[in-house]
Formats: C-alpha cells, sequence, structure tokens
C-alpha cells in the first residue's frame, strides 16, 4: 500500500473515531482537561481519542518514509552495480582484464566470479534479455565457427586472445581484411600474421608486399617468384626488383636453386646469366644456383672455369655433369642436380 493510500484511509478512520465519540458523549462532558508540566489543555474528549492514534499515524508514516528513501538509493546503489557488472561481463567475455568499483557486496562477489570465468556460447538460440550481451555471445560464436568478423569498435587490445582468434578468420580473398589483420603485425611470429601474410603474397603487386617490410623467407620467394613466372597471373617483377628480393632473403644453397629453376623459364638468357653470376659474386650460396644456369645455358667452358677455380671436393655434381658432357654424354641438367 502506497503512503497517500495509507493517509486516506487513516484520517477517514480517524474522522469516524472522532465523529463517533463526540455524538456519543453528552454536551456537559464534551471536553476534558489534562494537565502536563503545569500546563493545562482542555480540548473535546473525541480530540483526546484521535491524538494516539495520530501520533502512531505520524510515527508509522515516518517510519514508512524513511525506508522508502532508504530503499531509493538501495535500488539505485543496486542498479547502478548492476550495469556496472554487465559492463564488466561484456569485457570479461571479450578476454579484455578491466577493473570495476562496485558500492554493494553482493556485486562484489559476483564480480570476483566473474574474473575467474571464460565464456564459450553454445548456441545463439540462448538469449539473456540484455541486448549488448546477446549481441556478443553472437560474435564469438561466429569468431569459433571459422567467421571474421569487424571487432574495430571494442577497442580489443592488440594481443587480446579473441582479436587473435578472429585474425586467423580472415578471407584469403578479401585484401581489405588481410591488411587488416597485417596492420597489427609488427613481426611475422604468429599463426593469424603468417597466415595473412601468405595470403598477401597471392594477390597483391611487389609494391605492396615491400610496403610491410617484412623480411621475406625462402617460401615466400619462392611464391613470388612462382606467380612472376605464371603466365595466368598479371603480377610483375623487374629485374632490379628480383635482385633486391634475391639479395636481402637469407637463402641457403638449396633455396637459390630452387629460384634458378624456377626463373629459366621466365627470363632472357642474358638477364638469367647476369642476375646469378652478380648474386654468386655476393654470396656463396648462390654459387650452385650459377652453376646451374651455365650448364642449362650450355656454357660449359665458363663452368669447366669456374669449377677449376674452386677446390675439387667443392660441386661434386656439377664435376660429374661435366665429366658426362666431355665424354659425349648429354644428360639432362635436372636428373643430376
Amino acid at each position: 500500500m502506497g503512503i497517500k493510500t495509507y493517509l486516506f484511509f487513516s484520517f477517514i478512520l480517524l474522522a469516524i473515531v472522532g465523529i463517533y465519540t463526540y455524538s456519543v458523549i453528552p454536551s456537559e462532558n464534551a471536553y476534558y482537561e489534562l494537565t502536563i508540566f503545569s500546563r493545562s489543555f482542555n480540548l473535546p474528549v473525541a480530540v483526546w481519542f484521535i491524538i494516539p492514534s495520530l501520533i502512531l499515524l505520524t510515527a508509522s508514516v515516518a517510519h514508512m518514509v524513511f525506508y522508502s528513501v532508504k530503499n531509493f538509493f538501495v535500488k539505485r546503489l543496486t542498479k547502478k552495480d548492476y550495469e556496472t557488472l554487465l559492463l564488466e561481463i561484456k569485457y570479461a567475455m571479450l578476454g579484455e582484464e578491466k577493473e570495476f568499483e562496485y558500492k554493494t557486496d553482493s556485486f562484489k562477489t559476483l564480480s570476483s566470479a566473474v574474473k575467474k570465468m571464460r565464456y564459450n556460447p553454445k548456441s545463439e538460440d540462448t538469449k539473456t534479455g540484455e541486448k549488448e550481451l546477446d549481441e556478443i555471445f553472437g560474435i564469438l560464436e561466429k569468431i569459433r565457427d571459422g567467421e571474421y568478423i569487424d571487432l574495430k569498435k571494442f577497442r580489443l587490445r592488440s594481443d587480446n586472445e579473441i582479436l587473435n582468434q578472429n585474425r586467423l578468420n580472415f578471407s584469403k580473398d578479401d585484401k581489405k581484411s588481410i591488411n587488416e589483420v597485417l596492420k597489427h603485425c609488427p613481426t611475422l611470429e604468429s599463426e593469424a600474421c603468417k597466415k595473412a601474410f601468405d595470403a598477401l603474397l597471392m594477390q597483391a603487386s611487389y609494391s605492396e608486399i615491400k610496403s610491410y617490410k617484412y623480411k621475406l623467407s625462402s617460401g615466400a620467394v619462392l611464391s613470388i617468384l612462382k606467380r612472376f613466372v605464371d603466365k595466368n597471373d598479371k603480377f610483375t617483377l623487374s629485374g632490379e626488383e628480383i635482385q633486391e628480393i634475391l639479395e636481402t632473403s637469407d637463402l641457403n644453397q638449396e633455396e637459390f636453386l630452387s629460384t634458378a629453376k624456377t626463373l629459366k623459364t621466365a627470363m632472357e638468357p642474358d638477364a638469367l646469366l647476369k642476375l646469378y653470376d652478380n648474386m654468386q659474386s655476393k654470396n656463396h650460396h648462390a654459387s650452385f644456383a650459377y652453376l646451374y644456369i651455365l650448364f642449362e645455358l650450355r656454357l660449359i667452358e665458363k663452368a669447366r672455369e669456374f669449377l677449376e677455380n674452386n677446390e675439387d671436393g667443392e660441386f661434386e655434381k656439377f664435376r660429374i655433369l661435366l665429366f658426362l658432357r666431355d665424354n659425349g654424354k648429354i644428360t639432362d641438367t635436372d636428373l643430376i642436380i
């Protein structure tokens, strides 16, 4: 019952009691004098009947007002703590650790429990009734199922676990999502960054690839060169760019040889010879590839001269190949090398 209703019916009751008392008491006895602390009060008997009830009414209304005000502030604090808890749950679901302040002990306990929980939604059909939480549950499920979601509005830390998992879901055909992942990759150490860069290698121009300033691995070098020799790919490289790629990559002997085998069908003989001649003069790992090109271009005397200027124990396979050529056995280089 509300205070207004309580007062309304209380005053009706007091009025009934007063009127009834006034009507049943004879007029000669209608007043009664009461002395309190040397002060006399001469009031109608009906009023003296009403006064105790009026005092009780005043006390009960004061009691109701006090607890109404108290409940108002408790509800206000509870509502504020509830909204804070929803915010903390939201960040916890997104894998973000943030500190929040609570005014009520019950919500402090719930907050401690939230910090120890991990969230793995099982069904998007389950709704909490809170729009933001339901949205996040749906997002987490989509990420878990391999869908790439734009998480910019949540402003997650760059090392956030959910963000890293989401980066693994980017579309290999969507350069925008690939660039979005690589934008947060100072190095290619994480699986998501490696995956995104591998996808970029398959569709970007060399200038775009180069703009990320990553040191190219042997796999990346071969991927780029294979695109260059693929006639169905519009990817282009100049001679200077090819040399730059080979010079700035840490290729071993076998990897240099693989690049030579890849490029031999796409470059002019003179340009190919010049490229690997330059490379072997700067990097001894390229000598094997240089010899391979010499044999492929039938520059046998140049190959002989190179072998003679190196120790007998080196380039054994090429020495065998040269011996066979000298003895009339024209052998395909790739059968031995």
